[in-house]
């Protein structure tokens, strides 16, 4: 989770200071399958970006409440992050 939200507030901070950075895509694709199992396939930067509301994806809406899986070894993982009423 550690390396998720540094890569998560690095991207927001440099938005905010109009930097042009995007999180390294290897990093990104290990926070995906450690967290987000059941995330949609695609480019690694992209899907975390989505998967964390931050970005649309391929004609899907942004996100406005997800969750992250921390558990390990679960094999129910939903295909989409899970949202929050």
């Amino acid at each position: 989770m550690g390396v998720a939200e540094v890569l998560l507030h690095t991207y927001d901070i440099t938005r905010g200071l109009g930097l042009p950075w995007l999180p390294p895509a290897a990093l990104c694709a290990a926070v995906l399958a450690r967290l987000f199992p059941g995330a949609p396939a695609g480019d690694p930067v992209q899907v975390l970006l989505r998967s964390t509301g931050r970005a649309e994806l391929d004609g899907r809406p942004r996100l406005t409440s997800w969750s992250r899986q921390a558990a390990v070894g679960r094999t129910d993982a939903p295909t989409e992050p899970r949202h929050r009423p």
